[in-house]
């Protein structure tokens, strides 16, 4: 059976009761992740209460870490056939200061690119079923089963049944809202309330040369360039300002665009809107506790920063080898297990501290335009600390298919 055929079957029990590691959430991160721990040979269960391909609130733009880790994990090919436009321009407006940028070569990274998750999400998937991972889509975690205080496997109900699945480890990709942080425990340490309001839609008819990202007092606004020649148009604004958009969606919208700059809300009244609305009046920034015993977080479950950054899709695939490194290492050496993975937690703090905080900033709007492009210099600066960072990491091997244990 091909990963295709595997991917769209109605499976509605898991081909076994008894893993190595259970991952909740079949997105970027958890399918990453899944990946990544079936090619250094471990049983692996990926599950997801949606079906592969269904779309989902999201930014677009994987940014130069995400197109590095795409290339590294041997997926940045399948991105680019998915006819996603490259993107070689970034323009920065801070009020009526335009800044165009041609993106420089840094890391063997000269072209972005911003699919839309409907085609990324089973990219990712189906490079996990072909390393070996069973999926069983359309189920629920419900809980986490404990022995003695250590997470030993997860309940699921598939619709039809609830099922108690064994596993060595159980990994939570499971979003903003992850249960499998709840159920283990995990609290925040580092802790922003939500403050931007982001919605977004698709348009036909708008021409753009590349990204454009808007900061203007009070207003946040872009052109994101995907498949289908469509043009995805993004605005953001105080969260506490959110009634407008409930009152009025397509004027508010419009309003929030032109405030961003008047050339975007030339556009989007030029443009044919191709979708509804979709967004969120506000997230919450924080880091969680990513690990215990038997259990660890990856992706947005553990690490959750304002959309404002546009960095999500980029460390979702930076964390999904942090965190497969680690539970790899905790499995072939359980003695060390503590050991392991607090080196995960070091490792995700130290290159997510200062792009979590300038988000939370960029996310207040309390700043001036001068601000926001300090503000956008230091995230840039933490994006090349993380590529560094990444790039210092063991590889490998000459098949491409076993993960080498960090050093």
């Amino acid at each position: 059976m091909t990963s295709d055929q595997r991917m769209g079957a109605a499976t509605r029990r898991p081909p076994s009761a008894d893993y190595d590691v259970v991952v909740v959430g079949a997105r970027v991160a958890g399918a990453a992740t899944a990946m990544l721990l079936a090619r250094a040979g471990h049983r692996v269960l990926l599950v997801d209460r949606t079906e592969v391909g269904s779309d989902t609130v999201s930014t677009h733009t994987i940014l130069r870490l995400g197109v590095l880790q795409l290339d590294r994990l041997g997926l940045l090919d399948d991105v680019i056939e998915t006819g996603a436009p490259p993107i070689r321009k970034v323009t920065l407006g801070f009020g009526s200061e335009i800044v165009p940028i041609q993106l420089s070569d840094d890391f063997g990274v000269d072209t972005l690119y911003a699919p839309r998750r409907t085609h990324l999400d089973p990219i990712v998937v189906r490079a996990a079923l072909v390393s070996g991972v069973d999926l069983f889509p359309g189920t629920r975690m419900i809980d986490l089963v404990r022995d003695d205080g250590r997470v030993t496997g997860v309940v699921v109900d598939d619709g039809e049944n609830k099922l108690e699945i064994a596993s060595k480890f159980v990994i939570g990709a499971d979003g903003v809202w992850s249960r499998t942080a709840d159920r283990a425990g995990s609290k925040s340490y580092r802790y922003f309330p939500p403050s931007n309001a982001t919605y977004y839609a698709y348009y036909r008819g708008i021409e753009t040369d590349g990204v454009y990202f808007q900061f203007t007092r009070g207003a946040a606004a872009g052109l994101i360039p995907t498949n289908n020649d469509e043009v995805c148009v993004y605005v953001g604004w105080p969260a506490r300002e959110i009634g407008s958009f409930r009152n009025d969606p397509e004027e508010a919208f419009i309003g929030q665009a032109t405030a961003g700059h008047p050339a975007i809300g030339a556009a989007v009244r030029q443009g044919t809107r191709v979708s509804p609305f979709r967004g969120t009046p506000g997230l919450p920034t924080f880091l969680r506790q990513p690990w215990g015993a038997g259990w660890a977080l990856v992706g947005d479950a553990g690490y959750t920063k304002d959309p404002i950054s546009a960095h999500g899709i980029s460390d979702a695939l930076r964390d999904a080898e942090l965190c497969a490194r680690a539970v790899d290492a905790a499995l072939k050496d359980p003695g060390d297990e503590r050991e392991h993975l607090s080196r995960y937690r070091i490792q995700r703090d130290r290159l997510s501290v200062s792009l979590l905080e300038k988000s939370a900033r960029l996310g207040s709007y309390n700043w001036s335009e001068p601000e926001a492009s300090e503000l956008m210099k230091g995230l840039s600066l933490a994006v090349r600390d993380e590529c560094e960072a990444m790039l210092m990491l063991p590889g490998w091997d000459a098949a491409g298919e076993r993960l080498t244990k960090a050093s």
